[in-house]
C-alpha cells in the first residue's frame, strides 16, 4: 500500500540549536538569509525521517515556511513530493510549479484582490499601533508572488511579545474579518480563510484520490496543526510539543 506523510518542518523534523537537548550530535538542516546555519537535524528526528523516505513513502511538507524559506532547507527527502507551504495558502509540485487547479480553486472561493487589500490595511494599522506603543516589533504581510498569504508581526528579542500580541488581538476584535491567529514564540500570523494548512492538505486528498488505497500519516507540534493532522489515518507528534503538553497523560 502506497504511504504519504503530510509534515510540519520546524519543531518536527528540525529546531534551532537552543531547542534541542544539550549535548547533541546535530546536523545542519537549514540555513537563514545571509546563508548561515539556523536549524539542525538530530540523530532521531534523521531516523524517523529515513523510516519513510527509506520506505519509499511521499513526504509531503506541510508548512508555515514560504517557498523562498523552505528552499533553504537542505533535506533533499522533503522535496520529492508536493510542497505545501506559506501556512496553506500555496501548493508546488515537485518541480517547484504552481499547482494552478489549486490557485484556480481559491480564486474561486475567494476574493482574492479583496483580501489583499484588506491584509495590506490592516498590517498598516498594526505598524501604527506598534509605533505609538514604541514595541520593538514590524507588521508585513507575507506574499507568494502576486498572492498575499497572510500578516507577520514579528518582535525583536528582549520584547514582551504578550503585551504585543495582547494589544494586536484587541484590535482584531474592532474589525470584521475572518482571521485565524497563529503564535509561534516571537512571532504572531493571521491568517486569512484561504490560507489553512488543513484545506490545502484536504485539496490533495481529493484531487489525487488519496483514499482508501493509500495510508496516510501525518506529523505535526502544535494545536494549530491538529485540523490538517486528523485528515490522515494516524497522527504523530513530538513528546514534547504544544500539543503533547496540553494532553493529560
Amino acid at each position: 500500500m502506497k504511504t504519504i506523510l503530510f509534515t510540519d518542518i520546524d519543531d518536527c523534523l528540525i529546531a534551532t540549536e537552543k531547542k534541542h537537548p544539550p549535548g547533541t550530535t546535530l546536523a545542519v538542516a537549514a540555513l537563514d538569509i545571509d546563508g548561515n546555519p539556523r536549524s539542525f537535524i538530530s540523530p532521531k528526528q534523521k531516523a524517523l525521517l529515513d523510516i519513510f523516505s527509506h520506505s519509499n513513502s511521499n513526504i509531503i511538507p506541510v508548512t508555515g515556511r514560504s517557498l523562498e524559506t523552505l528552499n533553504r532547507v537542505n533535506l533533499t527527502e522533503l522535496f520529492n513530493s508536493w510542497k505545501i507551504v506559506s501556512h496553506g495558502a500555496l501548493i508546488v509540485d515537485a518541480d517547484g510549479n504552481i499547482d494552478k487547479e489549486w490557485m484556480k480553486y481559491q480564486c474561486d472561493e475567494f476574493s482574492l484582490s479583496c483580501w489583499s487589500t484588506s491584509l495590506h490595511d490592516l498590517s498598516r494599522c498594526i505598524n501604527e499601533l506598534i509605533e505609538s506603543a514604541e514595541f520593538s516589533a514590524a507588521s508585513y504581510v507575507v506574499s507568494e508572488g502576486e498572492l498575499d498569504c497572510y500578516i507577520c508581526i514579528k518582535c525583536q528579542e528582549g520584547t514582551d511579545y504578550d503585551l504585543v500580541f495582547d494589544q494586536v488581538s484587541n484590535l482584531l476584535e474592532s474589525i470584521e474579518l475572518q482571521l485565524k491567529i497563529h503564535i509561534n514564540g516571537r512571532n504572531m500570523a493571521l491568517l486569512p480563510p484561504y490560507t489553512r494548512k488543513t484545506r490545502a492538505v484536504e485539496y490533495l486528498i481529493k484531487s489525487h484520490s488519496l483514499d482508501n488505497n493509500t495510508l496516510l500519516v501525518s506529523l505535526g507540534d502544535s494545536l494549530s496543526d491538529l485540523p490538517f493532522m486528523k485528515k490522515a489515518d494516524f497522527a504523530l507528534m513530538p513528546t514534547n510539543s504544544q500539543i503533547s503538553n496540553s494532553v493529560s497523560w
